[in-house]
C-alpha cells in the first residue's frame, strides 16, 4: 500500500511515488502543488492505492486535490479514481471518448480539452498537451517553472517491461495497437521543451532528458526503417525478425539476469512480438483510428 513516506520530492512543487509499481500493477504516481490546490497525476490501479495517494497528497501539500489528471484510459492509471470523488477529472476529449464502457464518469465532475489546456495559479502554470502515441487521446503534463514533464506511458524506463515501449492497446473501441509516428512527433515536441526531469509512467525518473530523448528517437527510427524495408520486400509479420538495436539487446540482458530466467525470456519474446505487431500494423497500413 502506498504511504506518505514513499513520496519523493522532485522539486519544491512536485512529488512522485514509484513504490506502488513494486507491489502492484500501478503506475508511477505524481502530484503538483500550485499553492492553493494540488493536481494528482493519474490515480493508480485500485481504490486502495488511490485512497492512500489522495490522503498522502493532501497531507504533504496541506491543500485540497482540486484536479485528477488522467494521462490515458488504461486501468493501472485510472483504477483508483473513486478515491477522488471531490476532485475534477481532467483529460483530453479523445481520452474520455475512448474510456471503456465500464468506466462510468457521469457521477464525477469532468473537464476535457481538445489539444491543450493550461492551469494557472499565481506565478505557476501547468500545461496539459494531447500527444497520443501510446493510446488514443494520451496526454502529458508539463510544469515549465521547474522543468518537469510527466510523460506517462510514452516512456517505460529501467527494468520495468525490460525498458521497452508498450504499444498494445492504443484504442479500446475497437482494439488497436499503437502509433509510432505519434511517438516520434511527441519526442520532437519534448526536445524543444526546457526539461530537467522526465517522469515516466513506469520505472525510474530520467535526469538527462535530452540524451534519453535522443536514444528513444533513434530506437523508433531504427524500427521504422527496418519495418518499412521488410514490408516493401513483401514480408509478412511472421517473417520479420526484430533488429538487434541497443534497447532490444539491453532488454535481453535484463531478462537473462531475472529469475526465473526461462520465464522472463519467454515474456520478453512475447513482448517483442506485440511491439513488432504494432510497427507492422502501422507501416503496412493495417492501423487506423475510429
Amino acid at each position: 500500500m502506498i504511504k506518505v513516506e514513499n513520496f519523493e520530492s522532485v522539486t519544491k512543487h512536485i512529488v512522485v511515488d514509484t513504490s506502488t509499481q513494486r507491489v502492484s500493477r500501478s503506475c508511477v504516481l505524481g502530484g503538483i502543488s500550485l499553492g492553493n490546490y494540488s493536481i494528482a497525476i493519474d490515480s493508480g490501479d485500485s481504490l486502495e492505492v488511490g485512497t492512500a495517494f489522495h490522503k498522502g497528497l493532501e497531507s504533504h501539500f496541506k491543500v485540497p486535490v482540486k484536479y485528477l489528471f488522467f494521462t490515458h484510459t488504461h486501468n493501472d492509471h485510472r483504477g483508483g479514481r473513486e478515491a477522488f470523488f471531490d476532485s475534477v477529472f481532467l483529460m483530453s476529449q479523445k481520452c474520455r471518448e475512448n474510456m471503456p464502457k465500464s468506466v462510468r464518469l457521469s457521477k464525477f465532475a469532468v473537464e476535457t480539452f481538445e489539444e491543450k489546456f493550461v492551469l494557472e495559479e499565481s506565478d505557476l502554470s501547468v500545461e496539459f498537451i494531447k500527444v497520443s502515441g501510446h493510446s488514443i487521446g494520451f496526454s502529458v503534463a508539463y510544469f515549465p517553472k521547474e522543468k518537469v514533464l510527466f510523460a506517462g506511458d510514452l516512456f517505460i524506463v529501467g527494468s520495468v517491461n525490460f525498458g521497452l515501449p508498450f504499444m498494445s492497446f492504443y484504442q479500446n473501441k475497437p482494439k488497436r495497437t499503437g502509433n509510432p509516428e505519434e511517438y516520434l512527433v511527441a519526442f520532437e515536441l519534448f526536445k524543444k521543451m526546457d526539461l530537467e526531469v522526465i517522469i515516466p509512467g513506469h520505472g525510474d525518473l530520467v535526469y538527462d532528458p535530452q540524451k534519453f530523448l535522443k536514444t528513444q528517437t533513434a530506437f523508433f527510427n531504427g524500427l521504422k526503417t527496418h519495418f518499412i524495408a521488410a514490408i516493401a520486400e513483401g514480408k509478412t509479420v511472421e517473417e520479420i525478425d526484430m533488429p538487434q538495436l541497443e534497447p532490444i539487446i539491453k532488454a535481453y540482458n535484463i531478462a537473462e539476469k531475472k529469475k526465473p530466467r526461462s520465464k522472463n525470456i519467454r515474456f520478453l519474446e512475447h513482448y517483442l512480438d506485440t511491439l513488432k505487431t504494432s510497427f507492422y500494423n502501422y507501416y503496412s497500413g493495417k492501423f487506423h483510428q475510429v
